[in-house]
């Protein structure tokens, strides 16, 4: 097998359409499970239970579910698929957390991967306002005290951050010798813990020279380490039989943009001290920043803002050339959720995995 796929549940519902006050599809047991049940059949191998405090694609008042409620909804209904966990630094316990990751452990058969997420912004609005740097200074300490806790019998701890002494953990989670930690950022602090303690760096992708430079930077700062690196980066994905039926099934999701949640979502978008999201937004006027690439989404969302947009044997390709730039895991969404995973399942999968198999082929 090749590069990894993933798709994305999301965490704020499902809608053919992005930027309208509320979802076609509510959060709930139903909508979240079909596209995770959708996205299993389908022939991914991980599906991304993202985190966030307001909803990322409609209104400020769209309900946004709690990342860990829909991982655990979708454990039991789901048997192969893995389930990559964001969870923010900061807004739990360090050893909550990890009490509650690896209870999930237990729950999927040992399924769980974590998302650590360090957010974009301070969270403010809940009374926190730790600048950038110290986020990540905090990001590590939680760090530490997850794989202390995880590995060890008894774990004693004396960070700036969080102190533990002689404390227990049980159950250890399933997998060994502990979960995954995949690290998410695109700054120098992130880019450094990544390098010195996460199995996967996390980066949103805008071409592939721009992703083949970030692994080229990644792994020269891990050869200092001896360790090995995996590499996770996110694009939406749009295909259809034509490359023009794409790019117009793109403008589609935005059609039905409401001007309150477009100014809504641009004050929050300004707010963000993170340089992948303002690495992203520096891309929003251009629309298409490369063959195949659309930079639209960008209107509307933080973090993940380019789509891969063409024919299915177009979309094949540029993942396939992601795959090239050293690319490990590629986590795809496309809208509604539910059934743009079947339609990348069904002509999009087949295509990338045979573009691998005569790439194998002496």
């Amino acid at each position: 097998m090749g590069m990894e796929l993933a798709w994305y549940l999301s965490c704020d519902g499902d809608s053919p359409y992005l930027g309208i006050r509320l979802p076609e599809y509510m959060p709930s047991f139903e909508s979240f499970t079909r596209i995770a049940k959708n996205a299993e059949r389908s022939g991914f191998t991980t599906i991304l239970v993202p985190t966030a405090q307001v909803s990322a694609h409609y209104g400020a008042e769209a309900p946004t579910w709690d990342s860990v409620v829909n991982a655990t909804v979708i454990a039991p209904a789901t048997r192969t698929i893995k389930l990559l966990l964001a969870v923010r630094v900061g807004t739990v316990d360090p050893a909550i957390c990890a009490r509650t990751l690896a209870s999930l452990d237990h729950l999927s058969g040992g399924r769980i991967l974590y998302n650590i997420v360090t957010g974009g912004a301070a969270l403010s609005m809940y009374g926190e306002n730790v600048e950038h740097d110290r986020r990540y200074q905090r990001t590590e300490e939680f760090m530490d005290v997850l794989d202390g806790l995880w590995t060890k019998k008894r774990f004693s701890y004396d960070g700036e951050f969080y102190r533990l002494k002689n404390a227990t953990l049980y159950p250890k989670p399933l997998q060994s010798p502990r979960i995954p930690f995949f690290v998410a950022g695109s700054s120098e602090p992130a880019r450094d813990i990544a390098a010195r303690k996460a199995e996967y760096a996390v980066f949103w992708g805008e071409n592939p020279q721009q992703v083949r430079e970030r692994v080229e930077d990644m792994e020269r700062r891990v050869e200092e380490t001896g360790r090995k690196l995996k590499y996770v980066t996110r694009f939406h994905i749009i295909a259809r039989e034509t490359e023009e039926e794409a790019y117009e099934a793109a403008e589609e999701l935005l059609s039905r943009v409401d001007p309150e949640v477009l100014a809504q979502r641009g004050k929050t978008l300004a707010a963000y001290d993170s340089q992948g999201t303002q690495d992203q937004q520096a891309r929003v006027h251009e629309e298409r920043v490369g063959p195949n690439l659309w930079s639209g989404m960008g209107r509307i969302r933080d973090g993940a803002a380019v789509s891969i947009v063409g024919s299915y044997e177009q979309c094949a390709a540029k993942i396939i050339e992601f795959e090239k730039a050293g690319i490990d895991m590629l986590i795809l969404s496309g809208f509604p959720l539910h059934s743009e995973c079947e339609r990348v399942g069904q002509h999009v999968i087949p295509l990338v995995r045979e573009m691998e198999r005569k790439l194998a082929t002496p």
